[in-house]
């Protein structure tokens, strides 16, 4: 509802022979009448404003208001009526020509709508709801260059509307102008990130041009900022849409329906996740979330190694940017780290401390190195893989006899993982305490010890997490 304030001039008092309510009484009451049609109580604003008129037959803003409410209850031909009252009471009241072009637009009369709004623009270059609604009409009519120059005008009164720049975005994509709509579309997301119809159509412009990591990036970090709220599945399901092989787009998706869990993560999820968040990881991990996993590793190793000695061959799986070299660095005469993510490693490159660093998908890695390692401990790992058996047994095949193993895992109960693992919806995975017990036996490792603790936070909730110390038997023959 637009409106301008167009009151009738005062008449002032006439004494007794005046019956009319004072000018502060009509105020009061217009008022009132406009503070219930804002809360939707159209009878109580109609009884109001037909009240005013009674007394003002002719006030310019009664009648636009009254004629908004009429077209609210869909009394289209009553509601032109009042509104070009209001039009011939004050012959510039720009709002008053909005409103009568969104009656007309309604009415299916396209071109008396645009007349409307060129009226309500002439009269006032700044009624920017009649430049928006001029430039809509006219791009549903096909008239693209004309609603062009509406959006623009519109958001030189109105810079800082994402809305507006979606639009003229939209625009100029018709036109063919594909740079130009990109940054539109950029302009809209600086001004309002969770504006989503920028989010699809600026990663559908940049998927058009063959810019596909910039598109995934576009989705991705609306995705991951969505959370597990609702608009992030259906922005998951576009994606799929238009970029069905897309694994960063599978697995996150899957993480949304039950029954299509896949048993690990991809590698190309993994690698996008991390390389992503690689020159924010530490910051955003320890300072923002509380990252605790390298620390109780530390502490369970402490408890039953003792001292440290450098006297191990170490593996440090899933290194990341290197947070366990710390904890890790003591215990080996040689450390070697591995990640699936080239940024990652990097970052553990530039950390330092390691005697080894490898770019590769951690059951492989273990595959090719049978009896290599004395030690192999894994933070936050696990929790990108469903199904544990494959890389337990990988990862016994690369200890020696009498070697550990170290990890930790998200705790889920086993009432919401009977399968003794879930895929939750921010794409990591849970495993209850005694899948992981079979899983270990299984790869023929024994459990020596099993604790809770806290992980990390997420959305200011602690995250419980198993502390797993596991031990190859010293008298187990290598694989």
């Amino acid at each position: 509802m637009s409106h301008d304030n167009h009151d009738e001039p005062s008449a002032g008092s006439s004494g007794a022979l005046d019956n009319r309510p004072p000018d502060t009484q009509i105020a009061e009451w217009l008022s009132q009448a406009m503070g219930c049609h804002g809360r939707g109580n159209l009878s109580e604003a109609q009884t109001l404003y037909e009240r005013i008129l009674t007394h003002r037959p002719n006030y310019p803003e009664v009648l636009n208001f009254l004629g908004v409410l009429q077209q609210q209850r869909g009394q289209s031909v009553q509601a032109e009526l009042l509104i070009r009252r209001a039009i011939a009471s004050a012959p510039g009241y720009a709002a008053a020509y909005t409103n009568l072009g969104n009656v007309l637009l309604i009415q299916g009369r396209h071109e008396d709508a645009i007349a409307a709004y060129r009226q309500a623009i002439r009269f006032k270059p700044d009624e920017v709801e009649a430049c928006v609604n001029l430039g809509a009409v006219l791009r549903g009519l096909g008239r693209l260059p004309e609603a062009l120059d509406a959006y623009q005008q519109a958001s030189t009164w109105r810079p800082a509307d994402a809305n507006i720049h979606y639009h003229r975005g939209l625009i100029l994509a018709d036109l063919d102008r594909l740079e130009d709509a990109i940054q539109a579309q950029r302009a809209a997301l600086e001004h309002n990130a969770a504006h989503l119809g920028a989010v699809r159509a600026l990663g559908t412009l940049l998927h058009r041009r063959g810019e596909v990591d910039e598109a995934r990036l576009v989705f991705g970090n609306a995705v991951f900022q969505l959370g597990e709220a609702e608009e992030a599945l259906a922005l998951l399901q576009y994606w799929r849409r238009l970029m069905p092989n897309d694994p960063i787009a599978q697995h996150r998706l899957a993480a949304w329906f039950s029954g299509e869990t896949p048993s690990r993560a991809s590698d190309g999820y993994v690698t996008y996740l991390f390389d992503r968040y690689a020159d924010c990881f530490d910051e955003h991990l320890v300072e923002q979330l509380g990252y605790q996993a390298p620390a109780v590793i530390g502490a369970r190793l402490a408890e039953m190694l003792g001292t440290p000695a450098a006297q191990f061959d170490v593996l440090d799986a899933g290194c990341g940017t290197g947070l366990c070299q710390p904890v890790l660095r003591p215990y080996a005469r040689r450390l070697t780290g591995v990640d699936l993510s080239p940024r990652m490693v990097d970052k553990a490159r530039d950390r330092g401390g390691y005697d080894e660093l490898a770019v590769a998908e951690l059951t492989a890695f273990l595959n090719e190195r049978p009896g290599a390692y004395d030690l192999i401990a894994s933070a936050d790992t696990l929790v990108y893989f469903g199904a544990l058996e494959p890389v337990l047994t990988a990862a016994a095949g690369a200890l020696r006899p009498g070697g550990w193993l170290a990890f930790t895992a998200e705790q889920i109960s086993v009432d919401r993982a009977p399968d003794g693992y879930f895929l939750n919806k921010s794409g990591r995975y849970s495993h209850t305490a005694d899948y992981l017990e079979r899983a270990l036996a299984g790869a023929g490792l024994e459990l020596l010890a099993r604790t809770d603790a806290t992980l990390r936070q997420e959305d200011d909730q602690p995250v419980t997490g198993h502390v797993v110390l596991a031990r190859k038997p010293a008298a187990a023959v290598d694989q």
